[in-house]
């Protein structure tokens, strides 16, 4: 997470004890789908191999 916000990708939020990472809004259009992208890939669930 800090490569990512240093690049500026994503925006960081203490709650607490929690930090809260969210997309930078002020995104390329371009780069906030390739972003979107990968967020819903990583939650797809595994396949398993047959």
């Amino acid at each position: 997470m800090k490569v990512l916000r240093e690049a500026g990708l994503v925006l960081d939020r203490r709650d607490a004890q929690w930090v809260r990472y969210r997309r930078d809004p002020n995104l390329a259009c371009e780069l906030a789908t390739v972003v979107d992208a990968v967020l819903a890939a990583e939650r797809r669930p595994e396949r398993k191999a047959a």
